[in-house]
């Protein structure tokens, strides 16, 4: 789960330089449709190599040691400060912003584990009046 985690924050980042204007249009660039990139994103499609080199393409400073295997920073220099991004962020402020997105990463995780634990619950709810359904219909039988 935790390469999904990073993906997604590749992808949040795609979108915040304007590469892309959302995930469909991403997909779309990456040369998938949005529901095979969507699978690949949500994990029920294993995330290939060649996808994550088509996405880490997209921006060069995107760190595909980091996106494969969560080595290192998720950028190969944090000089994000450069002409070509257009603003500049006082290192206070981008320490700032790092906390931020730990906290929100730290956010989805606890999201993810709900998420698993209702999944869980439900499936047990539909186990549990399976058996019921079942003990009232041989009641009935006999």
């Amino acid at each position: 789960m935790e390469h999904l985690r990073r993906l997604k924050k590749v992808i949040n980042w795609l979108i915040f330089k304007e590469i892309a204007e959302n995930e469909r249009a991403l997909a779309e660039t990456l040369g998938y449709t949005k529901s095979s990139f969507s699978q690949i994103v949500t994990g029920k499609v294993p995330l290939s190599e060649k996808f994550m080199k088509r996405i880490c393409s997209l921006d060069e400073n995107i760190n595909f040691v980091w996106l494969q295997s969560g080595e290192g920073e998720m950028f190969l220099s944090n000089n994000l400060n450069s002409e070509d991004s257009g603003v500049a962020v006082p290192k206070d402020v981008w320490e700032i912003i790092k906390q931020q997105a730990e906290s929100l990463s730290a956010r989805d995780k606890q999201i993810d584990e709900l998420m698993e634990m209702l999944k869980e619950q439900i499936q047990e709810n539909k186990k549990i009046n399976a058996r019921r359904e079942g003990n009232a219909s041989s009641a009935v039988a006999v």
